[in-house]
């Protein structure tokens, strides 16, 4: 017993001299890093975009509505809807009312990653626009199909439209597809296969398809990146490692928890703060980092999710979507870089490509103002001057 004592205090001891040897390396290094953070802050204060929000966190109701809905190969889909509230909500004819589905990154669950989109849409189309998305099947509150083959992104797409018959009725389009990270791929999907339920689209931070051939590699494609990614997802899953993503959270937790609120107070949007309250950036991270391991089947289908997005592509069919589409890509995306928007500009006719310099994958969370100001301008200046000739050609009218 006293052996063991003597070996433990031992070990301590020679930790602690470890620690003290790499000190006059570690101290400068940190200092270094926040010396960095700080000027990128006053930098960034300077560089970044300002809107201007006129709506308040009251127009936005605290409990969305919960619609569970059976698919055609009955999956049971759980559907969030959420209307926006005002005082001349009850003046405009629900004809009127615009409807816009979010389509979710992956891992993501209910509202949480599109404060800034809600916001700014709501502020341009005022109360009564609705607000439908869905937890995908396989993750959180969705049933899991019994066979893995229906998790797909065209399962998704196809799940798409049953959401949006479900939450606003038969016949009903939606006026706006919202996409980010995984959630472009399934609107390219949901609009190539439904191109009469699309009005215009609004796509952030993604990819036409094969996610992992991209993916890490922000300037160009390195030979067999691709495959090694899928190797090391194989790996996980065949062998059952996924639980460690929550050993991971939790270790992480307490230091990420610390520098919230030196990273709002740098980086965080003021407009945001005002409307979602100080904590914003908190409840999106939680939210979001949170849901990823909130349960087994969810984290598997995470690490799925990755594989069914290098499997998919819409390049090839990308010349067929006239919808009017805003894409936005931030310059130090290293998960879906702003080369892969390039490529969809330039196939599809009626696409308008804004590379934002100052965020990476997360651009509505990172710089909010800039992606408020341009789906302000695309919404109330571009949409409007395309005229539907078909379910997917639109032609300018002026």
């Amino acid at each position: 017993m006293a052996l063991q004592e003597l070996t433990s205090w031992g070990s301590s001891m020679a930790a602690m001299l470890l620690i003290f040897c790499l000190l006059p390396i570690i101290l400068p290094f940190f200092a270094v890093v926040a010396l960095l953070v700080l000027v990128w802050s006053l930098a960034f204060d300077r560089l970044k975009a300002h809107y201007e929000l006129s709506v308040t966190r009251a127009a936005m109701p605290e409990l969305p509505d919960v619609i569970l809905h059976t698919a055609r190969d009955g999956v049971t889909l759980r559907i969030l809807k959420m209307t926006a509230l005002g005082d001349s909500a009850d003046t405009a004819g629900e004809s009127d009312n615009k409807v816009v589905l979010l389509c979710n990154p992956l891992g993501a669950k209910g509202f949480i990653c599109y404060h800034s989109v809600i916001a700014a849409i709501t502020q341009i189309y005022g109360p009564g626009t609705t607000f439908v998305v869905w937890d995908y099947r396989s993750f959180f509150e969705s049933d899991e199909p019994n066979r893995l083959r229906n998790v797909c992104v065209r399962n998704h797409a196809e799940d798409a439209a049953e959401v949006l018959k479900a939450a606003v009725g038969e016949g009903r389009k939606a006026d706006v597809v919202v996409g980010h990270s995984m959630g472009v791929q399934v609107a390219l999907e949901f609009a190539l296969i439904h191109p009469e339920k699309v009005g215009s689209m609004v796509l952030m931070n993604g990819t036409y398809g094969h996610a992992l051939q991209t993916g890490l590699q922000p300037i160009i494609k390195l030979p067999y990146m691709g495959d090694i990614i899928c190797t090391a997802i194989q790996w996980v899953l065949k062998n059952g490692h996924e639980r460690r993503l929550e050993v991971v959270r939790q270790l992480a937790k307490p230091g990420i928890h610390a520098c919230y609120p030196v990273y709002t107070r740098l980086f965080g949007s003021k407009q945001m703060q005002k409307v979602f309250g100080n904590d914003y950036l908190e409840k999106t991270w939680n939210g979001y980092l949170g849901g990823i391991c909130s349960n087994s089947k969810t984290m598997k289908a995470f690490l799925r999710g990755f594989q069914e997005l290098d499997a998919h592509s819409t390049r090839h069919l990308l010349y067929q979507l006239g919808h009017p589409t805003l894409l936005i890509a931030g310059l130090w995306d290293m998960l879906t870089p702003a080369y892969n928007m390039a490529v969809m500009k330039s196939c599809m006719p009626n696409a308008r490509l804004v590379i934002d310099s100052c965020s990476g994958h997360f651009s509505g969370i990172e710089h909010p103002e800039r992606v408020m100001g341009e789906i302000a301008h695309f919404l109330t200046k571009e949409v409007s001057t395309f005229k539907r000739m078909s379910t997917s050609k639109f032609s300018k009218v002026h």
